[in-house]
């Protein structure tokens, strides 16, 4: 009898495709994650950019610009309902970690013997949890996603190893992602031996006007036939940190009694938190609803390059090195402690004295002790550190560079600053992106320069090197 529950729960879970049920196991992995990925129709493996990518493609997370905590909730079919929570963490420019886990718990069930005799009740957890890396080189991402499958019902236990594997190629505002999930070990479940739903997606999206995706794949999920989906996502913004967001989508692999596949949802963004859900209904099963909260916090990854289909930001420079920056006025008053404010003029002083005399090795450990005397959220932090990477640019060392333009323009946008010193810390990471050949993001830096200066001048040289660029 044991045996007869727990193969009812598995077909039970199995309707999230009811026409491929069959002899795998673990069909809850096939249920779609996440509301944003899901009021799309589920077609999410080009896009991939938040947490949630780490149940859809393992190379997602490499897209990301910000360490990210996922966690969503669907009230699913039958009292069904299922959890999810993913984190990720860039942690260089080109590599991110990230980990997840995943369960589908059951409603309390009565059990009985062989007579047919109710001897209690118990509930059933299906569960996955994991680890893995996506890398970025190139504008191709590729990712590993390593983890186990755990089924327990009653005093029945089973377990698998399995991994997915994914690539992401961005072609501008052109993405094309490919996935292989839950390829692996079989799961033994009561003497029996099931294998996992292996699942195959391929998929494309567009990027429109910066604030639209329009997304499609397809996909096999399991014995299942190959089905498509297609979605679309617009952002409307209340405020420079508010926007919602608008989806619909379409799948096609249901069967004629769980709905017509066709799905939409909400979601509002504040600043780092972004709140979504999804509804879909499935015909004479009811309706599943899903709700997410994501949290994004951290440092920005350290490149400052941009996200494939969004808009990046420009900084340029003249001849073989960025343009100078606009000192800034020490006597202007600044919040602090007058002794740390003595402090920081003094080493910006010696620092400066240091450059002039082509000294960049002490002129850049006197802006680093410069950068330490003063609060990591202070504004001047963004001059210091865009003199910090034009002394890298000098000695040649753009990889370093990159990472304190990025900084300096990350404190620049937080305090909403313009000018020349802002100007110069776009155009300075644009230069090096120039040099290692990333044309596309230069171009767009060094118009972000032109935009954060009102100085004529600079204006014009930065306009004259973007034709230069679209020659190489």
């Amino acid at each position: 009898m044991k045996t007869v529950i727990i193969l009812s729960l598995l077909l039970a879970s199995s309707v999230a495709n009811a026409a491929s049920v069959g002899t795998e196991a673990a069909p809850f992995l096939k249920i779609g994650v996440g509301a944003r990925a899901v009021a799309m129709g589920g077609a999410f493996t080009a896009i991939a950019d938040d947490a949630s990518a780490v149940f859809y493609n393992p190379a997602g997370p490499a897209l990301m610009e910000n360490a990210e905590i996922f966690l969503s909730h669907n009230q699913w079919i039958e009292e069904l309902s299922t959890e999810h929570i993913s984190y990720v963490h860039p942690v260089s420019d080109k590599l991110t970690y990230f980990a997840g886990l995943s369960a589908l718990l059951s409603p309390m069930m009565p059990s009985y013997d062989t007579e047919g005799n109710k001897t209690g009740s118990f509930n059933a957890v299906d569960a996955m949890y994991g680890v893995g890396a996506a890398f970025v080189e190139r504008g191709i991402t590729a990712g590993c996603f390593v983890k186990m499958v755990t089924q327990e019902a009653y005093e029945e236990k089973g377990s698998a190893y399995a991994g997915d594997i994914g690539l992401i190629h961005n072609l501008g505002r052109l993405r094309i992602g490919i996935a292989a999930q839950n390829l692996g070990s079989k799961l033994k479940v009561y003497q029996e031996e099931f294998d996992l739903p292996r699942t195959y997606r391929a998929g494309l999206a567009y990027r429109a006007m910066d604030s639209y995706w329009l997304s499609g794949e397809v996909n096999k999920l399991g014995e299942a036939e190959v089905s498509y989906a297609v979605g679309a996502e617009g952002e409307f913004k209340f405020s420079q940190s508010a926007k919602g967001l608008l989806r619909f989508g379409y799948n096609s692999g249901r069967s004629r009694n769980t709905g017509s596949g066709v799905a939409a949802g909400v979601g509002l963004s504040v600043s780092r938190f972004t709140l979504d859900y999804a509804f879909s209904p499935f015909g004479d099963l009811g309706v599943a609803h899903r709700v997410t909260l994501a949290l994004r916090f951290g440092m920005q990854r350290p490149t400052g390059e941009p996200l494939a289909g969004r808009a990046p930001t420009p900084v340029t420079a003249e001849k073989e090195t960025p343009p100078e920056a606009e000192e800034i006025d020490e006597a202007a008053p600044v919040k602090g402690a007058p002794a740390a404010m003595a402090e920081y003029g003094i080493l910006v002083k010696n620092a400066s004295d240091s450059y002039e005399k082509k000294d960049y090795k002490e002129a850049f450990a006197l802006y680093g002790k410069a950068s330490e005397s003063i609060a990591l959220e202070d504004a001047r932090q963004v001059y210091v550190l865009e003199r910090m990477g034009l002394i890298l640019v000098k000695q040649g060392n753009c990889d370093r560079a990159k990472k304190f333009y990025a900084a300096s323009v990350k404190a620049a946008k937080k305090h909403k600053l313009r000018g020349k010193e802002v100007s110069n810390a776009y155009s300075g990471l644009a230069y090096c992106q120039e040099k290692s050949g990333k044309l596309e993001w230069a171009t767009a830096n060094y118009r972000a320069a032109i935009d954060a200066t009102d100085d004529a001048e600079l204006k014009s040289k930065l306009q004259k090197r973007i034709p230069t660029l679209r020659k190489k």
